[in-house]
């Protein structure tokens, strides 16, 4: 049987969005270059932190007080999203038998000085009645969390935030989405979108054309690659992260924490994910020695205790940025051609509410207010 939509990109977003339409009775087809999961959305972290992520970068020339358009958007989208990870992990446990290390670690942000203490205000304020949040002085956040650097002299505390282990969550995503009825198809590098009067109609996969009644780009960093999309004015564009990974016994905090410029991520059992770089270099994927000199700076001003652990690991990937800062999620011009990429830092967190706007948009059915703030055709209103 045919397929009726068509997905480019077989990562976090590909994969939920083709989960969530093949339980809605469609049939979805997966297109993807290399393997599903084998870029960026294996290579993250792993945080769901909306109230963190939603300073991170915030709205340069925004006057405070009050919510900034970006952070307001980021953080409403992320805490629905954080909530239906919560939801997806349940299912993937009851249902396929995969636990993807979801819990609700929360995150700490800490900082040093006065500077650091004045964004940290800011970021609380930017929070109130939209996150819960708690701020801490130097010494109950050691409480809290002794392997803290002596020089940490403030902190917020951000219970509600989670983290989970993305090899494990996109490998739990591909058995679910397959169990439901969606094609993979490994090796598939698209030559373009095909779009005839108006309207998006298909693909073409080296000689072959592929049709469906809808087309989904989920291409990440490579989506502004894919011929027969228009996305200049996005400026979506690579970035690179590099991370490093560690190891402590007994495990070095409890939380995620962020601070000095990076956040350090402690697993359960020990392993220690440093991070992360954020540089404009192309598709160069090198891990570098500047890159590794910045994470492990970052990281043992966060926690000194991390001057003594072992380099287990060390990778790279690249996050797709736009112009704006938020995501591309919805029509892309032609009729029944839909783009969801540009997630940056958020891919992860993102990907359950991502899959959720492609379905209502799909469907037909009422989108919520950010929806517009995530628009692709933004920028083509803007020019």
């Amino acid at each position: 049987m045919s397929p009726d939509v068509i997905v480019v990109g077989g990562g976090v977003m590909g994969c939920m969005a083709a989960l969530r339409l093949a339980e809605d009775g469609r049939r979805p087809l997966v297109l993807e270059r290399s393997v599903p999961g084998a870029e960026a959305s294996s290579a993250a972290a792993g945080i769901l932190g909306p109230a963190v992520e939603a300073h991170h970068g915030h709205d340069a020339g925004h006057p405070h007080p009050g919510p900034r358009p970006r952070a307001r958007t980021i953080l409403s989208l992320g805490i629905r999203s954080r909530q239906l990870h919560a939801e997806l992990a349940q299912q993937l446990r009851d249902d396929h038998g995969i636990d993807v290390g979801f819990r609700r670690c929360g995150v700490m942000r800490v900082a040093r000085g006065e500077a650091e203490e004045a964004a940290l205000r800011d970021h609380a304020a930017l929070l109130e009645g939209r996150a819960k949040v708690e701020a801490l002085g130097g010494d109950e956040a050691r409480r809290r969390e002794p392997a803290l650097h002596p020089s940490v002299s403030a902190a917020i505390d951000l219970p509600e935030e989670a983290q989970l282990e993305p090899r494990l969550f996109l490998r739990g995503l591909a058995v679910a989405a397959e169990r439901a009825g969606v094609t993979f198809r490994s090796g598939a590098v698209v030559r373009d979108v095909i779009v005839e009067g108006g309207r998006a109609r298909g693909v073409h996969v080296g000689g072959e054309r592929l049709e469906a009644e809808h087309i989904i780009v989920a291409a990440g960093s490579w989506t502004h690659l894919v011929p027969g999309l228009e996305l200049a004015a996005a400026g979506l564009h690579p970035v690179r992260g590099q991370i490093v990974a560690t190891q402590t016994r007994p495990p070095l905090f409890r939380r995620v924490v962020f601070g000095a410029g990076g956040y350090v991520v402690t697993r359960p059992d020990g392993r220690v994910l440093c991070g992360s770089t954020e540089e404009r270099v192309g598709f160069e994927r090198s891990v570098t020695l500047g890159g590794m000199r910045s994470i492990v700076d970052i990281a043992t001003a966060v926690a000194p205790r991390l001057a003594h652990a072992p380099i287990l690991d060390h990778w790279s990937s690249f996050r797709p940025g736009t112009a704006d800062g938020l995501p591309l999620v919805g029509p892309a011009g032609p009729e029944h051609l839909w783009l969801a990429s540009g997630h940056f830092r958020n891919g992860i967190l993102l990907a359950p509410m991502t899959a959720e706007l492609i379905r209502a948009a799909l469907a037909g059915d009422a989108l919520p207010p950010e929806a517009a703030d995530v628009d692709p055709r933004r920028f083509a209103e803007a020019a």
